[in-house]
């Protein structure tokens, strides 16, 4: 029930800002989406001002110069252009913390990138970078087409344990 109430609000959050609207994509106002963000869903003590701090800083020291946002519960990483990202990283400072109350429920990425399926199964490779990620696809998201760029949504998982890491696709749009 948590999962799915964090992984419901992440969705909604995604969802509203990760299509470019006419006028953003043509430069004429609007700020575009990042080339791709983290969100992590958090419980525990995040209203204090160090608690945040705290918080603000494992994500911006683990993220390799992204910035970094506290709400009441969650964290946004926002990648503003092309490059690997230290997802692991980024994941296990937040998971491994010491704060007295905190704990890492879900984790949510977003990206730009192609989608390759092949008879292993289908991977996810992030747009300017050789950085892949396995991806599990449902059926009614895998459409013909895939390798042409888009904008992936999808759960994290793996990151619990020290394996690989996996993207659940949740939502998969075409970059224009």
């Amino acid at each position: 029930m948590i999962r799915t109430r964090y992984l419901a609000a992440f969705l909604i959050a995604a969802s509203v800002t990760v299509a470019p609207t006419p006028c953003s994509a043509a430069g004429q106002g609007g700020p575009m989406p990042p080339f791709a963000r983290v969100y992590l869903a958090l419980r525990g003590c995040t209203s204090c001002s160090h608690c945040r701090t705290a918080i603000r800083q494992m994500a911006r020291s683990s993220s390799g110069g992204a910035q970094a946002r506290v709400s009441t519960d969650a964290v946004e990483v926002r990648y503003a252009k092309p490059g690997p990202i230290p997802l692991r990283e980024v994941i296990r400072r937040l998971a491994e913390n010491r704060l007295h109350d905190l704990t890492l429920v879900d984790v949510l990425f977003e990206a730009e990138g192609t989608i390759a399926t092949t008879p292993a199964g289908a991977t996810f490779t992030l747009s300017g970078t050789e950085q892949t990620f396995p991806l599990a696809l449902e059926p009614s998201l895998a459409k013909p087409g895939l390798s042409a760029p888009v904008r992936l949504t999808a759960v994290v998982e793996g990151w619990r344990g020290k394996g690989a890491l996996r993207l659940v696709a949740r939502d998969i749009r075409r970059e224009t």
